[in-house]
């Protein structure tokens, strides 16, 4: 075919690969052409693999001053924007059982990212709704074009709450893992709205239990702390008080009030050791077995 990265992602992923119309399993003909058993497009768009079941809803989705803020800080990243949030954010992680259980999904043999975004991990198909840069699947996570118990694990960060039908997307990881296969998420608790591109729901441990009771194996828990909800909160806050609409002012008005007030989540080091500590958690963790 000519493209190197497509040639890649068919030699390491091809095998798990099947049509998001009619679960045929995908070939290698069809790639920038069609499914030959049901006709659905298969286009490829640069090292990407298209298999949207609804091109036209994700196009909508896409349609947004928010989405359009998301697509830019990914397709031109600024330099200086990132190494000022390596220190200057709203939140902070602290603990090991998150970190350990994240781990455990990252190490497995044949991983799938959902939402990334252009972050990139070794052994993993990474999987978006756009070709941002390092995105091998353009795909809604709604529908999977994964066949069924063909992957060892499946991680989602920040993801689920943009979701229009989380219980389906959890679904489609319960039917695309193994047997024993993991995944891990991260999900919002006490947290403003970030339309990346729409922001949907919250989740608290009830919740979470409720949404993932299939899996034989669930552990969750804080991920980000009372700290972290509370400087987000507050430097949202400021930003509301401002009388701005989005996208105007945001960065600046919301950037100014962390810069003061983000030296707080670090008393998260201590407040997560608290027990009642997750009643206000800004983000929370899943980690779930098949």
């Amino acid at each position: 075919m000519g493209n190197e990265p497509i040639e890649r992602l068919w030699q390491q992923w091809g095998d798990l690969l099947m049509c998001v119309a009619c679960a045929a399993p995908l070939q290698r003909t069809w790639l920038g052409s069609s499914c030959g058993a049901c006709g659905h497009p298969m286009p490829t768009r640069g090292s990407a693999i298209v298999q949207l079941a609804d091109t036209e809803a994700v196009a909508t989705l896409l349609d947004s001053a928010d989405a359009q803020a998301m697509d830019q800080g990914y397709r031109t990243p600024s330099p200086w924007k990132s190494r000022i949030r390596k220190v200057i954010t709203s939140e902070y992680f602290p603990g090991r059982a998150w970190r350990e259980a994240r781990a455990s999904v990252l190490a497995a043999q044949r991983l799938l990212v959902i939402g990334s975004g252009t972050t990139q991990y070794p052994r993993a198909i990474h999987l978006d709704l756009d070709d941002y840069p390092g995105v091998d699947l353009v795909a809604d996570a709604h529908r999977l074009p994964l066949i069924t118990d063909g992957l060892d694990a499946v991680m989602a960060e920040v993801v689920l709450e943009h979701v229009a039908r989380p219980d389906q997307v959890i679904a489609e990881v319960y039917r695309v893992l193994k047997p024993g296969g993991s995944c891990f998420f991260t999900v919002p608790f006490l947290f403003p709205y970030h339309g990346h591109p729409r922001d949907y729901r919250r989740w608290s441990p009830d919740g979470i239990r409720q949404d993932f009771d299939k899996f034989s194996s669930l552990s969750c828990g804080i991920h980000a702390g009372p700290c972290s909800a509370m400087v987000n909160l507050l430097t949202e806050q400021v930003y509301v008080m401002s009388g701005c609409r989005f996208p105007r002012g945001y960065t600046a008005i919301k950037g100014l009030a962390t810069c003061v007030l983000f030296p707080l989540k670090f008393l998260d080091v201590l407040v997560t050791r608290f027990p009642e500590a997750h009643r206000m958690a800004s983000t929370l963790y899943v980690h779930a077995v098949k």
